[in-house]
């Protein structure tokens, strides 16, 4: 017998509401949600979003990005109101851990039932999730150069990685990750994150500049909704 497909969970939507694995945005997310709900990127940003902060890996740092606030304002009644222009990393999930050759074990044990629902993807499945796996590094690329974000990592002292350490020894895996980030969160100093806000927000309100509907460039193309 085969293995089972990897398949979604009805009714689960862990992946929408788990605040220890959020969603960061790219400039080609923002611009296909806001021209689906007729917004510009600041009210789409002041709607749904926030600036989050995530451990750079083998690092001491945290760098800022604009992510969905968690659960996900688009969730309702258990169904994804703008499915057909969701976040590229909302498509690759949960195909990409198949493909990328992910700790499922980490997944299952926080809660993500689609884990045991099997690991096998056909061949469709495998060349869309990397046709997206593609488009999704050339968008990363250009959100990071547009933001920056590497100008405002914050780095986290010796001391503070170990308080850290300390207090997440006594977490279960389900709130392990979501109170990791919070307390990563809480050792940035209020006028540092408001800073980076503001600048993330201006340059928000400029998107739509940098990037036109209809430039003849890449992001115009991956810019649309596409399936």
């Amino acid at each position: 017998m085969g293995v089972k497909g990897l398949e979604c969970v009805e009714g689960c939507v862990r992946c929408c509401t788990d605040k220890g694995n959020p969603l960061e945005l790219t400039v080609g997310d923002i611009l296909r949600l806001c021209g689906h709900l007729s917004m510009e990127a600041g009210e789409f940003f002041e709607n749904y979003c926030e600036i989050m902060w995530n451990r750079i890996p083998g690092t001491s740092l945290l760098i800022p990005s604009v992510g969905l606030v968690f659960p996900c304002g688009f969730l309702e009644n258990g169904k994804c109101t703008v499915y057909d222009v969701r976040p590229i990393h909302c498509r690759l999930f949960p195909e990409a851990l198949v493909t990328d050759n992910g700790n499922l074990d980490i997944y299952r044990n926080c809660g993500y039932q689609c884990i045991d629902t099997g690991t096998a993807l056909d061949a469709n499945r495998k060349a869309y999730t990397h046709r997206l796996k593609d488009i999704d590094r050339h968008e990363l690329k250009v959100t990071a150069s547009y933001f920056d974000n590497f100008s405002y990592c914050v780095e986290l002292s010796p001391e503070e990685l170990g308080r850290i350490g300390n207090f997440l020894s006594g977490i279960g895996n389900m709130e392990m990750a979501a109170k990791k980030r919070e307390l990563y969160t809480e050792t940035i100093d209020k006028k540092t994150m408001e800073a980076v806000e503001s600048v993330f927000r201006k340059k928000l309100c400029k998107l739509n500049t940098k990037f036109p509907k209809g430039d003849a460039g890449y992001l115009s193309v991956i810019s649309k909704p596409f399936r």
